[in-house]
């Protein structure tokens, strides 16, 4: 349990004696009303009605409720807080972090963390708190027993070991389970993330439908199957474990006023507090389980908080962002002999560069050649989002390096081809919504989105449409450097014709530099430089030529 217990102890500094404290009292309390009834059974009667017990047992009461109720309700509130605590520190280091460090990591695995894990870690509060009060109580409990019978306490405390040692002699192979059920259920993720981003690639072709339905009811089925095992093994433990507390109970009644004859006097003392115990020894065995998955949901955010940092570890010497560049501050940007490499899905190490050339301020550029050849991987070099593995970007002479790199990257407004749309106009919150109405009005959006509040109200657009209302968006972030890759696809003739002959001249007008991949070699006279990848190497830069 130590990845769940550093994190426990790591945020519960400020409150953890007091919850221990009030545990304590708690299981004392406990205890204590097991040994009034005991004492008080020894000496009832008619004639006695043990007023002293009586009055020693509701204090005793008292003291456990009060108690029980303040250390279950903080411990509870620490495991609450540490739950949502991780989801955003999380959060927080997902944002802080490169975009080749998410691509590795997968966002099945951070939603799987951010969701079950931290829940299950947040639900782990009572349980814990349970136990600590059940093993106080039975420590207690055992002194009381030691001191009513020596052999009735050396026997209680060979069975509780034998019953705890049953249920932790399969902690390993659960460890193992809970482990590769993990793993499966990334995977899962990833499916459902599939079935939905391409639903309408699998509506299109049953048979690709069917066979990410097949995989996903595999994956599910295993998940299922490796569920059920760990139950089963917990099952099997906590029965093996129970059933030797019930042959503690036969012991103490059969075995022991045969064996020891002066046991027989304290019989009915040393059995009530036995059956008292039988409970909380119960209880321990049976929250053993619910402590294993929350310490593999601690050690599985602890190991993705680690990646996190590791990855993130070069970058701790970079200063603040400074306010986003404008137009007047333009400067050149140069790759000199920048290097990129990654492995894809099947494999294959797809190698880019090394590519060498120029942008100048207001300089129109189109990124050109087949698919694969390089041109995305290329805009996420210049946009800073990929480091280089060798060469230079430099901008206005200087080196892009970590120190620099976010005031680098303030100079670009950027149109991915996998881009995403806010709702919200994040960054831009407070924009005149007079300015927004009239973009959208000039994207011929208007009829389809509007804006207030700081919202759009809605997302559900066409392909096409929804590459214009990212226009808008960029237009409005009103920085010096525009990226579009593949920006006129999905567009009608009219809107390509007013992208290129219109939108982009007068971009270039204002001092604005574009560059753009895309395909459209009918509107390559639009470009001041033409750059011509083919299979990561670049084959030509150069203004258009202009045939005819």
């Amino acid at each position: 349990m130590k990845h769940l217990w550093d994190l426990i102890s790591k945020e519960s500094k400020g409150v953890r004696r007091e919850i221990v404290i009030a545990a304590a009292v708690s299981g004392l309390a406990n205890a204590a009303i097991v040994a009034v009834i005991g004492e008080a059974s020894r000496t009832a009667g008619f004639d006695n009605p043990n007023l002293r017990y009586l009055l020693l047992f509701i204090i005793a009461l008292v003291a456990y409720v009060l108690c029980q109720r303040y250390s279950a309700r903080r411990m509870v509130q620490v495991t609450t807080q540490l739950g949502q605590t991780l989801r955003v520190r999380v959060v927080d280091k997902v944002l802080d972090s490169e975009l080749p460090v998410l691509e590795r990591i997968g966002t099945a695995r951070i939603l799987n963390a951010l969701s079950r894990d931290a829940t299950t870690i947040s639900d782990s509060g009572e349980a814990m708190i349970d136990g600590l009060q059940a093993l106080i109580f039975v420590i207690f409990a055992f002194l009381y027993i030691a001191y009513l019978s020596l052999w009735a306490f050396l026997v209680s405390i060979l069975s509780a070991v034998g019953s705890l040692t049953l249920a932790m002699q399969h902690q390993a192979h659960t460890q193992s389970l809970l482990g590769r059920m993990r793993g499966v259920e990334v995977e899962f993720l990833d499916g459902v993330s599939d079935a939905i981003d391409g639903f309408k690639e699998t509506r299109l072709n049953e048979r690709r439908r069917d066979d990410l339905q097949r995989d996903i009811h595999a994956t599910s089925a295993e998940v299922t199957a490796l569920r059920a095992e760990v139950e089963d093994v917990h099952t099997r433990s906590t029965i093996l474990g129970r059933a030797s507390l019930y042959i503690l109970v036969a012991l103490v009644v059969f075995l022991l006023p045969a064996v020891v004859r002066t046991y027989a006097a304290v019989i009915t003392e040393t059995v009530t507090a036995i059956l008292f115990v039988v409970g909380p020894l119960g209880m321990l065995v049976g929250i053993i389980p619910y402590l294993q998955r929350a310490n593999e949901a601690a050690r599985a955010i602890s190991e993705l908080e680690t990646q996190l940092d590791a990855e993130n570890a070069a970058r701790a010497g970079a200063r603040p962002a400074q306010p986003a560049a404008t137009v007047e501050g333009a400067e050149p940007i140069a790759l000199d002999g920048v290097r990129y490499s990654y492995k894809g899905k099947n494999g294959d190490v797809f190698i880019l560069g090394p590519v060498s050339f120029r942008i100048e301020p207001g300089e129109v550029v189109f990124l050109t050649g087949g698919n694969g050849s390089g041109k995305s991987t290329l805009l996420k070099l210049l946009t800073g989002l990929y480091a280089p593995d060798g060469g230079r970007i430099l901008s206005n002479g200087h080196v892009v390096s970590t120190a620099n790199i976010q005031d680098y990257r303030e100079r670009f407004s950027a149109i991915f081809s996998d881009f995403h749309l806010f709702r919200r106009l994040y960054g831009l919150l407070g924009t005149d919504e007079a300015t927004v109405t009239g973009l959208l009005r000039q994207m011929q959006l208007d009829h389809k989105v509007q804006f207030t509040n700081n919202r759009f109200s809605k997302l559900e657009l066409s392909s096409g449409q929804r590459k214009r209302l990212a226009l808008v968006v960029s237009l409005l972030e009103d920085r010096p450097v525009l990226v579009f890759d593949e920006l006129a696809a999905d567009q009608d003739p009219a809107f390509r014709r007013f992208l290129y002959e219109e939108l982009l001249p007068a971009l270039k007008g204002e001092g604005r530099t574009v560059i753009a991949a895309t395909h459209d070699d009918r509107y390559f006279h639009v470009a001041d430089k033409v750059v011509k990848l083919e299979y990561g190497q670049v084959q030509s830069v150069g203004p258009h030529e202009r045939h005819g």
